[in-house]
């Protein structure tokens, strides 16, 4: 079978989040046609094109485990050059939104496709409609991994289709994309938008603008006074709650989750500047075995961090190399490196077959500790009796790095592993300090 997951790491380090296609193909930009251009293929023809495409990549790079950050780049860079070469005769403003969605993943894998597409949605964000915040929000979706990835996202409050374009189920991406590098004065300039965004949380809206909440709720208690921004997550909450009731499923699991992490720390705006919300851990390991600490409170004295992560979760497990040079650069005992996971039922090992542990906790104990050891794991790694995606701590994906100041309390949270400037600078700033 083929390699998917090398093939998604390559695109996911290239590609941004989904976001909804435009909705206005009448609006195209002039965008320059190729000069091989030809009346616009189909949709079929195009998935087509795609499937071929991924099959190629997935061949040529089957069995590659764990490439570096030059065979990476190398590999990113063929990717973009066979994407292109399948875009050749192509004109990308003339196809519809359909053809457009077909042609996303790999038109995200290249540069040269990524900006053709991105000046033709912006041409189109100039409709003061709907479709015109749609083609906006996927203009700053592509931009997101980019410098102005934020800023572009910001300015979507500014469009007049703000609200009545939040409505679609993938607008929510809107507030995963506002990072913050945005000034909370520039925030606090939209704060009237924000404020209407919370009357759209009622006993009937649509299940994507509840799951919005948690991003909503960030933003609205940076833009907005603390006694509007408690008085609206209270609200949202109380929603959120009775349609909990109401539901069932796989929507009633997703509520109750939701639910949770509304009443955590990070919602509440408790977690920056607080003591690290307590974790109960049942399982503290080495990869030689011992158990170094037993609480979070053990630490303190010692800048802590906490890497949420899962067995099955490939850009966790990608991580690792960064992870393991910033393990060998710090002192043991100034800086503690805990990587910290919950009982999933099963651990899905990369050099051995994957193993079921449903109902065993103990199995699954010693399963991990094999991981860690066929991994080369030179950090602790701890098993919490709260989920991985810890609602105290804002985790709503893995990896998920939060940094612990020596007193115990939080210092950065929502970084990624990858970030290794980022985590440096912050433990830097944190070993500075008397």
């Amino acid at each position: 079978m083929l390699d998917l997951a090398i093939v998604s790491a390559v695109l996911a380090l290239s590609a941004p989040a989904p976001a909804p296609a435009p909705a206005s193909p009448q609006q195209n930009a002039a965008a320059p046609a190729s000069p091989a251009a030809k009346s616009p293929p189909t949709a079929e023809e195009l998935q087509q094109k795609v499937i071929a495409l991924f099959e190629s990549i997935q061949k040529k790079y089957q069995g590659v485990e764990n490439p570096s950050d030059e065979q990476m780049k190398q590999i990113q860079d063929d990717v973009a050059s066979q994407v292109d070469a399948m875009l050749v005769g192509i004109d990308l403003a003339a196809l519809d939104n359909e053809r457009l969605s077909v042609l996303e993943p790999v038109i995200a894998s290249s540069p040269k496709a990524r900006d053709a597409m991105a000046a033709i949605l912006r041409e189109r964000a100039k409709d003061p409609t709907v479709a015109g915040f749609e083609a906006a929000l996927k203009a700053a979706m592509m931009s997101a991994r980019g410098d102005g990835g934020s800023s572009s996202a910001l300015a979507l409050l500014d469009h007049p289709a703000f609200l009545e374009g939040m409505e679609g189920d993938d607008a929510g991406f809107f507030f995963e994309i506002v990072g913050d590098d945005v000034p909370d004065a520039e925030l606090a300039k939209r704060a009237a938008a924000l404020e209407k965004y919370g009357a759209k949380f009622t006993a009937e809206a649509p299940v994507g603008i509840l799951s919005s909440a948690e991003g909503y709720l960030r933003l609205a208690r940076r833009a907005l006074p603390k006694d509007k921004s408690d008085a609206i997550r209270a609200a949202v909450l109380a929603t959120v709650k009775a349609r909990v009731e109401a539901s069932s499923g796989r929507e009633k699991k997703m509520l109750e989750r939701l639910t949770k992490s509304l009443e955590g720390a990070a919602a509440r705006g408790e977690l920056i500047g607080f003591a690290a919300p307590a974790m109960k851990l049942e399982w503290v390991r080495r990869a030689d075995g011992s158990s170094p600490f037993k609480t979070l409170e053990d630490l303190k004295g010692r800048i802590v961090v906490l890497d949420f992560w899962a067995t099955w979760c490939g850009p966790c497990v990608g991580s690792f190399p960064k992870v393991a040079e910033m393990r060998k650069h710090y002192r043991e005992d100034q800086v503690e490196i805990v990587g910290l996971t919950s009982i999933q039922g099963m651990v899905a090992h990369q050099k051995r077959e994957r193993v079921n542990c449903e109902n065993d906790p103990e199995k699954e104990k010693t399963e991990l500790m094999a991981f860690m050891k066929d991994m080369g794991v030179t950090w602790t790694v701890a098993i919490s009796a709260e989920d991985v995606f810890n609602p105290d701590y804002g985790v709503r994906g893995i990896p998920f790095v939060a940094i612990l100041d020596r007193q115990g309390k939080v210092y950065k949270a929502g970084l990624h592993p990858s970030d290794e400037d980022k985590i440096r600078a912050a433990i830097d700033e944190l070993l500075a300090r008397p």
